[in-house]
């Protein structure tokens, strides 16, 4: 399961919370409506609006504020097959993570162990041997996912690799 939301307060005193949330749009949610937390009890969510650096949310069975308080600082999870297809051509960050990375020309460079997502851009990074390498997660850089093949083509320059 992937995170994708933590509350982090009380919203009003009708049950409405505060969230972080980790995916592109709130629209996931709309999609994505059963969240699961760390022990896989399931939550439904009944609403989504945007709020001030946040997102607002409601969850069946929670009806007021102390019930909302209740679920201050919980994580809650997808399961990667609930999530919405996408377009042919787009992925998921998460589907990145395990991907073997090579040159454009075949060379194996190491997998994808993880998927920092910075202010700036997002980096790849690479496991190999017993170092980590950072790849900016760019079209200079990444010439493209295969998920099929389960590969990820790099144009490395010079020094990016070694």
């Amino acid at each position: 399961m992937i995170e994708v939301m933590k509350i982090t307060n009380t919203h009003g005193v009708k049950g409405e919370m505060k969230a972080l949330f980790y995916a592109d749009s709130p629209d996931f949610f709309k999609k994505v409506s059963v969240l699961y937390d760390k022990k896989e009890n399931s939550y439904k969510i009944t609403s989504v609006r945007e709020g001030k650096n946040c997102l607002l949310v409601t969850i069946e069975g929670v009806e007021d504020m102390n019930g909302a308080e209740r679920m201050k600082n919980v994580s809650l999870f997808a399961k990667r097959e609930d999530f919405p297809p996408l377009p042919k051509g787009e992925y998921y960050l998460i589907d990145l993570i395990g991907l073997t990375a090579v040159t454009v020309e075949g060379e194996a460079i190491g997998q994808v162990c993880d998927v920092l997502e910075k202010a700036a851009q997002n980096l790849l990074v690479i496991k190999k041997d017993d170092k980590e390498i950072l790849i900016p997660k760019c079209d200079a850089f990444v010439d493209r996912v295969d998920l099929d093949e389960k590969k990820i083509y790099i144009t490395p320059i010079e020094g990016l690799i070694d």
